[in-house]
């Protein structure tokens, strides 16, 4: 029975997968391949987590995947991909496919030496499951570390202490959560292993900023990492992630437009068990490793009990992370086989196909019933439960006292964790009172705007279609095909000039005739207030010069650069050739407000780390956004005095300020009660 099944799924594999995999980009594969060729080839990538940043870039090398965004990938993770970057797209996916799947003979060599399974058996539990398939078909590199963290275990087993800590770092180096496995380090009081893990993982940073730039792991650091493992990193709401922070998010907090009517809205009870539950999840993992326990079995139930909880407790999971339970199911099926309890490896066998089943989001609001709705999370506990029993049948009758003070530690932790989430999720909520709602569901709705005279709000707004203007009466201003996005705009009484992305370079156009093009190889246009003018920036891979197109819809238009090359602009606001704003970079240095007037020539404000400036109609008021304890909030400067005052203290990001015709009132993008740059539309009066 058990060759005949084999025999039916390497017939899947070979006839289904590989070919379906083989021919088809998905957006994850493509995510590393495109960040890393970016970088191969030299771009400045400090922007490279911004959603429409990498997305241009996508469009102007044609590569065949509707959306791109780099989420809360490690930028050192991307460096995989570094080998396949002078390969077309599809090409490298093919070969990466090859890749995972020479892979699978060392991790059925390293399974069968670790645990005693046969080769049938092992390549039985990685070819029945589903996330295995989807890590192929998606070009994921789950399966790689999976290989990684294996052979971290097996080289500790061997005594290879120094090699096991450096190969989980490399792991932790492209996937954060490995990082709770070092706990068995820790307890183990193996220092040699710390330390070389120590040691790899300084030298990842070391390379990985060497090829990025320290300003985009600032960026990761700062701001992707924290909302990632709030688990606010991708769309909260999303119960096809089958996780606590998603069932609890789904269940216990509202958000206009994306959880309007929750099973029952608490931040206090969301805040409790966000910092309870994944405590108690993870805790048993840490206190039932025993240091003086160096047998094969005990250390594989350890290291099984450690990655499984972390699966758990991580916010944001996919289908094909569950490729990593392969590890710790080939051990419990030893154990279970060795001890005669067949009732047990049949559970575990039913719940281990359960787990890697996919389960898309219900829709329409179920309450509770969600709890049914997301088997994978009750199975993963249930086997998590039953590994902590093995280890709890081999614990020591007496705790040391490193063991009450992880206890402690943990519980002060949850406490704080709690106290602290409370009162971000609070702040969050405030901003509920200025959001706009209406309009399509979409992922994120950026550069808010009034052009022209009328009351009508117009915005970027992104759906799994791809970059799309949005105006009022909600109806989408396609680009001219269905592989181009509109990525940015500007315009006046008469005319809506649009950047359509198009490879191999954006153009600006008029929005009713995209034929009609005034400018090539620009983006963010910028009219200015006497409609005669058109700034815009201009990249030159990925360094950002602001632009202006002197009588730009005349047949004699000039252009002329107002910044010098050594400044790399992020964005502008314009009025004219000698009144302007605009936040850049200069020498790796964070990004701050530049200014240009009568009396000035691109002078740094002093703002600290801030963008997205704004210029008041009357030119009274400098909005801009200021970057503070890892989120941007609104600030609002008094070009008279030169003094600022802070619009809002909240614990989230409030970005792309634009003002209203009476010089008061600032539209802006919130990404409050969302996820990270998934961003509503806001409206505030910032001047009585």
């Amino acid at each position: 029975m058990e060759r005949g099944l084999l025999c039916l799924l390497v017939l899947y594999l070979g006839f289904v997968t590989v070919p379906r995999a083989c021919r088809t980009l998905h957006s994850d594969f493509t995510n590393y391949y495109m960040t890393a060729r970016l970088a191969h080839e030299g771009y400045e990538m400090s922007r490279v987590y911004e959603w429409g940043w990498i997305q241009r870039e996508k469009d102007h090398r044609a590569v065949d995947v509707r959306v791109l965004g780099m989420g809360a990938i490690t930028p050192f993770s991307t460096l995989a991909m570094w080998p396949l970057t002078r390969l077309g797209p599809l090409t490298a996916k093919q070969l990466w496919v090859l890749l995972n799947l020479v892979l699978v003979a060392p991790l059925l060599w390293m399974l069968r030496s670790m645990t005693g399974l046969s080769y049938q058996r092992t390549l039985l539990a990685v070819l029945v499951i589903f996330p295995f398939h989807r890590n192929l078909v998606e070009g994921q590199m789950y399966f790689v570390l999976l290989l990684l963290i294996a052979a971290s275990c097996w080289a500790w087993l061997r005594g290879h202490s120094g090699t096991a800590g450096a190969l989980l770092a490399i792991a932790a180096a492209c996937k954060v959560f490995p990082l709770l496995l070092f706990f068995f380090f820790l307890q183990r009081r193996d220092y040699r292993a710390l330390i070389s893990g120590a040691l790899t993982g300084l030298a990842t940073l070391g390379t990985s900023v060497a090829i990025f730039g320290w300003n985009l792991h600032r960026t990761y650091l700062h701001e992707i990492l924290p909302w990632t493992l709030r688990g606010e990193g991708m769309p909260p709401y999303e119960t096809s992630a089958a996780s606590i922070s998603s069932v609890l998010h789904y269940l216990l907090l509202k958000e206009p437009q994306w959880n309007p009517y929750p099973w029952h809205n608490s931040p206090l009870a969301f805040s409790l068990l966000i910092s309870v539950l994944p405590m108690l999840a993870l805790a048993p993992a840490i206190l039932l490793i025993r240091r003086d326990d160096k047998s094969t079995g005990q250390v594989l139930l350890e290291w099984s009990a450690l990655l499984t909880a972390a699966l758990t407790v991580s916010t944001v999971p996919a289908s094909y992370h569950f490729v990593l339970m392969i590890f710790p199911v080939c051990v419990l099926a030893t154990q279970l086989m060795e001890r005669e309890w067949y009732g047990w490896l049949a559970g575990l066998l039913i719940a281990y196909l359960g787990i890697g089943f996919p389960m898309s989001s219900p829709s329409k609001m179920i309450g509770l019933g969600i709890l049914l709705y997301v088997p994978r999370l009750p199975l993963v506990l249930a086997v998590l439960a039953g590994t902590y029993g093995l280890l709890w049948r081999s614990r020591k009758k007496k705790w040391e006292w490193t063991q009450y003070a992880w206890a402690a530690l943990m519980l002060a932790a949850a406490v704080a964790g709690a106290i602290s989430t409370l009162g971000r999720e609070r702040g969050m909520r405030e901003e509920y009172a200025y959001r706009l709602i209406g309009g399509p569901q979409s992922l994120l709705s950026i550069t808010p705007k009034r052009t022209g005279t009328g009351e009508d709000v117009r915005y970027i707004a992104l759906d799994r279609a791809g970059y799309h203007l949005v105006e009022e009466g909600w109806n989408f201003a396609l680009a001219d095909n269905s592989t181009s996005d509109v990525l940015s705009f500007d315009g006046n009484v008469s005319q809506i000039w649009v950047e359509n992305a198009l490879a191999p370079q954006s153009k600006i156009a008029d929005r009713q005739d995209l034929s009609h093009t005034v400018v090539v190889d620009g983006r963010d246009p910028m009219v200015s207030a006497d409609d005669k003018d058109l700034a815009f920036v201009r990249d030159d891979h990925g360094h950002g010069q602001l632009m202006v197109s002197r009588g730009f819809e005349d047949s004699g238009r000039t252009e002329a650069a107002l910044t010098p090359a050594s400044l790399n602009v992020y964005e502008a606001t314009f009025h004219s050739g000698s009144d302007y704003a605009f936040s850049a970079v200069e020498a790796g240095q964070p990004p701050q407000v530049y200014l240009s007037d009568a009396s000035h020539s691109n002078v740094a404000l002093g703002l600290g780390e801030s963008r997205y400036p704004a210029l008041s109609p009357d030119g009274r008021w400098l909005a801009y956004s200021r970057l503070d304890s890892g989120v941007w909030n609104l600030w609002v400067r008094d070009q008279r005095t030169g003094g600022s005052s802070r619009v809002a203290d909240v614990p989230c990001d409030q970005i792309q300020p634009s003002w209203e015709s009476d010089s008061k009132t600032l539209l802006y993008a919130t990404d409050c009660g969302r996820s990270l740059w998934f961003t509503g539309v806001a409206r505030r009066q910032v001047i009585p």
